[in-house]
């Protein structure tokens, strides 16, 4: 398998989520896809793929329409090269799925953003499609498919019984084919700083595309052997489920005081959500179910003398981010939060979560601070552990067969950390 590598990525092109360049087809154009641990998907909106050029292109008779929690697509999955890295420096998987999202204004405000698509990085069997047979195969070919299905303003028309047969499948996802074709190990990790975009001082895009803040790495291969990136000890967290990373949520503690228990699922909930919490890059915030989050907040507001009032604008999730203004905000009120999480043991992990982690500054504009947490009403008992958190550490997905994944966290390791230490050794020694 090929050595691991540190990919650049950032957050400016998805509203806070983190999108790595990547290279599709022959011609190996590139596009900027949105990382996201909540799906499984490897899709690219039709206006940022140019088949006609792609001599590496191979038509399907799959489709695939697929949801998220805020937005939906539905295209035709057409088989070609996707590249990571520059060259000297990558890993190139041949005749890989890629679906084409029919994308309207809609799609690209509610899925794609700025960005050119979505990489998913969860399991296969999320990774949902329809396979069309009988009548459509004998009287059309792939690449007319393809251009019938593409050209279909909804998934219903697409799949017309009247005309057609399918068959519902799951197709591989992009890494889950990686470790399949022994091409690189089942394994990625992130190393971030936040999880809404840092503005600066006249919200010019350009200017937050050049500011440190906003980038980060995309490590794929062996997470475990980029030392100068996390600090031990590892705390591995037990994944329950090859769907989503499912994990348990234990409870939520406030400050010093007693934790809170996260609620379990419902029984009815059991066999589609499968655990109490997931851990999603996809997820720009933290959601905690409704009776969850109204506890965690009576606590900060014990903590801190105006936090309702703060928080009012954020009582509820918006798809656009909201902001206040920054100087009314004193971050050395308001308490350290840890989420206790079951370890890949058995035992407590916690993670904790500093206010300057749940509370950006500079988000949605300059000079203005987001709120991060938020209820997630009318949805089951499942918490959603999103960038947040994940920016804290250095957090490690480690995908493994079957139920047998853990997600990893640990310390880590900043270029002001390394200057300190290296400050330190020299002051030492001097």
């Amino acid at each position: 398998m090929t050595r691991s590598l540190r990919l650049p990525i950032t957050n400016t092109f998805a509203d806070g989520g983190y999108c790595v360049r990547a290279h599709i087809g022959a011609h190996q154009q590139t596009v900027h896809l949105i990382l996201d641990t909540g799906s499984s998907t490897l899709v690219l909106g039709d206006i940022h793929y140019h088949v006609e050029r792609d001599g590496d292109v191979r038509f399907t008779y799959y489709s695939q329409s697929i949801k998220y929690a805020a937005g939906s697509w539905h295209g035709p999955v057409v088989k070609t090269t996707v590249r990571l890295g520059i060259f000297g420096h990558s890993i190139s998987l041949p005749q890989t799925y890629v679906a084409i999202a029919k994308e309207s204004q809609e799609t690209k405000e509610s899925c794609f953003k700025e960005a050119d698509g979505i990489m998913g990085l969860a399991y296969q069997p999320l990774n949902h499609a329809y396979r069309c047979i009988n009548k459509i195969t004998c009287e059309m070919s792939e690449q007319a498919f393809f251009e019938k299905a593409l050209a279909e303003p909804n998934e219903s028309a697409i799949i017309n019984l009247k005309t057609a047969y399918y068959v519902a499948t799951t197709l591989p996802s992009y890494f889950s084919e990686l470790e399949q074709r022994q091409i690189n190990a089942d394994k990625f990790a992130f190393w971030l700083h936040r999880s809404s975009v840092y503005n600066v001082d006249g919200n010019c895009l350009h200017a937050a595309l050049a500011h440190r803040k906003n980038h980060g790495l995309f490590v794929i291969g062996e997470p475990i052997f980029h030392r100068d990136l996390y600090a031990p000890p590892i705390m591995s967290v037990k994944v329950l489920h090859d769907k989503y990373y499912n994990v348990t949520l234990k409870a939520v503690k406030c400050g010093e005081n007693e934790g809170i228990k996260a609620p379990a699922l419902d029984k009815s909930d059991e066999a589609r959500w499968c655990s109490n919490a997931i851990v999603d890059s996809g997820a720009t915030v933290i959601g905690l179910p409704e009776s969850l989050y109204n506890e965690v907040m009576e606590q900060i507001f014990c903590c801190v003398d105006d936090a309702k009032t703060l928080l009012e604008p954020f009582a509820a999730f918006s798809l656009e981010e909201q902001g206040i203004d920054l100087e009314k905000l004193d971050l050395a009120q308001w308490p350290e939060l840890t989420y206790v999480l079951e370890g890949d043991e058995g035992e407590d992990v916690l993670l904790s979560l500093p206010p300057e982690a749940y509370w950006q500054e500079h988000a949605p504009t300059y000079n203005q601070a987001s709120f991060k947490i938020f209820p997630l009403k009318h949805w089951p008992n499942q918490s959603i552990l999103g960038l947040p958190l994940i920016s804290q550490y250095y957090t490690i997905f480690d995908r493994g067969e079957g139920a047998n994944g853990v997600v990893s966290f640990a310390r880590k390791v900043t270029l002001s950390d390394t200057v300190d230490a290296l400050k330190h050794v020299f002051d030492k020694n001097s």
